[in-house]
Order: structure tokens, then C-alpha cells, then sequence
């Protein structure tokens, strides 16, 4: 009898090993796309800790990537060379930015306004201006029903045609119709410069839309032109700016603080196999790709001020949210406008180093946590505003550079605690204004493109980083 329990007993661990064993392997297989997207993960994901036990099988690896993320990530994303992607915004089609708003003036109605004009791009050459007001596209009239068709229609590259609207003793009537083609153009960021005075005090400002490090120099001989110049405070614009390279933040950073090459400019931290490591001022700007180059060039540019300020709107992200955030410990940074979008982290790619290459998708996962030299950061849920301005508020929309334009007006106030003197001729917008204090965009195309933007992305070998697992 004994015998017979003993031989029982080993059978039914037999049977336990042997269910483990194969609920273990049944586990382990998954299509070899998917187990490379998961072991990638794995290594390098911030939060890989908190990745499923048991991911959610499924053939799609794109369904597979979205299933792993974890629920505080927005932007991990991952790429399909073989997808054929033909839709993407106004901006890159027709180079202008736009929002649809409704004004208690007119309830019930939906318009769109002009918000940005990229200059010398398709829009801009058939003389589109921010402030525009707009009510159809292709015939079709903006209402609570057709506003998602008139979304894809302004990103899909095709002709278009926009009805404009005039302010006339505060009645709206039909303006010309603006018809836009695609056609190729580039971004010059650096928009406008200008400077403005209360008779003792100077404060300069730049409108900077993108950390395009092609146009570094641009950026900076902009900021050098204000040398000599006696400003006090520099208003930079940022509203609009969906980020872009790290070095050329850095760069920005470094022309307007005084700081030394060595002193730190950015943290980053990684989950346990990549850690945490430092990037000084001269290290981030010499992972640049492009001139200048060296921490040296880079102050032949620099001014003294004693204030930065930054405006914002929720289109502001990702390198635009790191210089103000990473320029605080060393300046008196004063941010004016609406809460930034929260891109509080970056990325690089990941992608099948085999050769023959096996697995053709990339991935963009979160990789890094992103501080200042005094480790403040977590801004995910966005940066607030030092000083809260709607530039909705009032319609039809100032020009950039406008001294009555909603967020700098209120720089202008804060700097220089007065109505400005213009030192140079600024164009404004001649109509009069809608008396419609509580106009609210409903949707913003800067917003979302700064949404599908790629986060922060340093270069996979600059990194500094070797983290403790074979790369993928």
C-alpha cells in the first residue's frame, strides 16, 4: 500500500511538472515579430517592470506593441515601413496651423481660425495671415457634424479651398476664398524677431517654432542680434513649438545664461539596466548633428538678461518643455500662456541589427526620465503657467509680434510693467475685434501635431548608455 501512495504521489508531481512545463512553453510562443518587439521591451523600456506577465497574443504586432504599454505612456510609438501613410497636416501640406472655435456671438456655430503661417510656404504665398477666420472647406460648412470631415480634408494633401469671413461692426460676412495647393517648402524657425521699450526698460522677442538643428545658427545669430542692444529681458515664443533636437536646446540655453561648458544641463534616467547618467552643457550640444558644434562657438552668440519669457500653449512640447524646465536652476524663467503638453522623456530608435535583418518594424518606446541638474522634472501632466493667457479669448487673432496680442501683451506688462513703445513697425490686424470674451477652441491641428511628433529622440550610440541585456 505504501508503495502504491509513493508510486501515486510521483505520478501526480509528474503530472504537475509536466502541466508547468507546458503552460511555461505555451507562453513562449508567440510569432517571432511580436517575441522580438516583447524581449526588446524588456531591455530598454522605462517601464518594462510593469509590463504584462502574460501578453494579450495577437497577430498584429502593431496590437501586440499597443497591448504592452503601460498606461501612463502617450507616445511610445512604433513605425511600419511597409505602411503607406499619406495622411498628415495641414502644416506639412499647406504650411499653416489652424483651430475651430465657437463664440457665444454666434451659438450653435462652429469656425475655423488661421493660428499660424509658415512664411514663404503655400499658404503664406497665397496670403493666408493668422487671424483669418474661415467657415468651409471645399463647400463644405464647419458644424458639430462635419468638423471630423473637415479635419481629414485639411490633412490629406489634396487642393483645398477655404471660405474666409470678414469682422464688420461685429458681424461676420464672406471674404475672399483662399484655394491652396501642396507644395514643397521649408521652415525657416526662426519667424520674427523684434524688440519693444517702455522709454528706460528694452525687452526682445523672438518667435522660434521648431529646434530644427539645420537652422542653429539661425536661431542663435537672432539671439546675438539683441547684443548691444540693451535689453533686459528676452520674450522667446514658443507657443507652437513642438520641440525637436536636444542640442539645439542646449545650444538656446547656453546663449542666454551664463554658464560654464562643464556645468550640467540635463539628466537622464533609465529603467535598472540602462541607470542614470548626466549630459553636461558642452556634452549636449557636441551630440549635435549639425554647426556649430562646440560649446565655444556657441557663446559668441550669448546675451546677458536678467528674465526669459516663455510662451506657451498646450501645443508646446517635448525640447521646447525641456529648456524651460532645464534652464530654471541658472535663470529667472517666467512662463506665460497655457499648461505645455507634458513630453517630460525621450526615445531612440530600436530596430533589427541582424544581418539579414529579420524584423523590419521600429520602435520608438519611452526610454528615459528627463531632469534638471537639480532633478526637477515629472512634468508629464504638463508645465503650468507662471501667468495664465488665452490667446481665444478675443478673436480675430493678433499678429505674432502684435503688442495687443493676448500672450505677449502680458509679457509686455510683467517686463516691462507698461504699455510698449514699438522700436521697430510690427503688422497688426486692422479689423475690429469680436466682443466674445469666452470663445473656446474645440480643436487645435498644432496641438495635435505636436501629440504625433516623436518624443525626444537621442541617437542610439550617443547615448552614453550600455544597458545590461543583448541590444535587439
Amino acid at each position: 500500500m505504501k508503495n502504491i501512495k509513493c508510486n501515486l504521489l510521483s505520478i501526480l508531481l509528474l503530472m504537475i511538472a509536466i502541466s508547468c512545463k507546458k503552460e511555461k512553453q505555451a507562453a513562449l510562443i508567440l510569432p517571432e515579430a511580436n517575441q522580438w518587439i516583447l524581449d526588446s521591451m524588456k531591455v530598454y523600456y522605462y517601464w518594462n517592470e510593469q509590463l504584462p506577465k502574460q501578453p494579450e497574443p495577437n497577430n498584429s504586432a502593431s496590437l501586440f506593441f499597443q497591448g504592452l504599454r503601460y498606461s501612463a505612456d502617450r507616445f511610445s510609438y512604433m513605425e511600419d515601413p511597409a505602411a503607406n501613410t499619406t495622411e498628415y497636416s495641414s502644416f506639412a501640406y499647406y504650411g499653416f496651423e489652424y483651430a475651430l472655435v465657437q463664440m457665444p456671438a454666434f451659438p450653435g456655430r462652429i469656425f475655423g481660425t488661421v493660428t499660424l503661417v509658415v512664411p514663404n510656404g503655400p499658404a503664406a504665398k497665397k496670403g493666408l495671415k493668422r487671424g483669418d477666420l474661415f467657415s468651409a472647406v471645399n463647400g463644405i460648412e464647419i458644424n458639430s457634424s462635419s468638423s471630423n470631415a473637415i479635419k481629414q480634408l485639411l490633412k490629406q494633401g489634396a487642393n483645398i479651398s477655404l471660405q474666409t469671413l470678414k469682422v464688420v461692426n461685429d458681424q461676420l460676412i464672406s471674404g475672399p476664398l483662399f484655394s491652396i495647393s501642396y507644395s514643397y517648402f521649408r521652415e525657416q524657425p526662426v519667424y520674427l524677431t523684434k524688440i519693444f521699450s517702455n522709454g528706460n526698460k528694452k525687452t526682445g522677442y523672438i518667435f522660434y517654432n521648431n529646434f530644427n538643428d539645420e537652422f542653429d545658427r539661425n536661431i542663435l545669430d537672432s539671439i546675438a542680434k539683441f547684443k548691444n542692444k540693451g535689453i533686459k529681458d528676452l520674450i522667446l515664443d514658443l507657443r507652437y513649438n513642438p520641440g525637436g533636437a536636444v542640442s539645439s536646446a542646449a545650444k538656446v540655453a547656453a546663449a542666454v545664461v551664463s554658464v560654464n561648458e562643464g556645468e550640467i544641463f540635463l539628466v537622464s534616467q533609465a529603467n535598472k539596466n540602462g541607470g542614470r547618467f548626466t549630459d553636461s552643457f558642452g556634452q549636449t550640444i557636441a551630440k549635435g548633428s549639425s554647426l556649430p558644434r562646440t560649446f565655444a562657438e556657441v557663446i559668441n552668440s550669448r546675451i546677458s538678461i536678467e528674465k526669459l519669457f516663455v510662451l506657451t500653449s498646450s501645443a508646446t512640447a517635448s525640447s521646447a518643455e525641456l529648456l524651460i524646465n532645464n534652464l530654471k536652476p541658472y535663470l529667472n524663467v517666467v512662463q506665460i500662456g497655457e499648461k505645455t503638453i507634458g513630453k517630460d522623456m525621450s526615445s531612440f530608435e530600436i530596430y533589427d541589427q541582424r544581418v539579414p535583418k529579420k524584423i523590419m518594424y521600429v520602435l520608438h518606446p519611452l526610454i528615459f526620465k528627463l531632469y534638471n541638474s537639480k532633478l526637477q522634472g515629472d512634468y508629464s501632466a504638463g508645465l503650468v503657467p507662471d501667468y495664465f493667457a488665452d490667446e481665444f479669448s478675443t478673436l480675430p487673432l493678433k499678429e505674432f509680434g502684435d503688442k495687443e496680442e493676448i500672450l505677449l501683451k502680458k509679457a509686455l506688462e510683467v517686463s516691462l510693467g507698461t504699455s510698449p513703445i514699438i522700436s521697430s513697425k510690427v503688422a497688426s490686424n486692422k479689423v475690429a475685434p469680436i466682443l466674445s470674451a469666452n470663445t473656446k477652441a474645440v480643436f487645435q491641428s498644432s496641438f495635435a501635431r505636436s501629440t504625433t511628433m516623436s518624443p525626444i529622440s537621442f541617437g542610439r550610440g550617443k547615448t552614453g548608455l550600455d544597458f545590461k541585456s543583448n541590444k535587439k
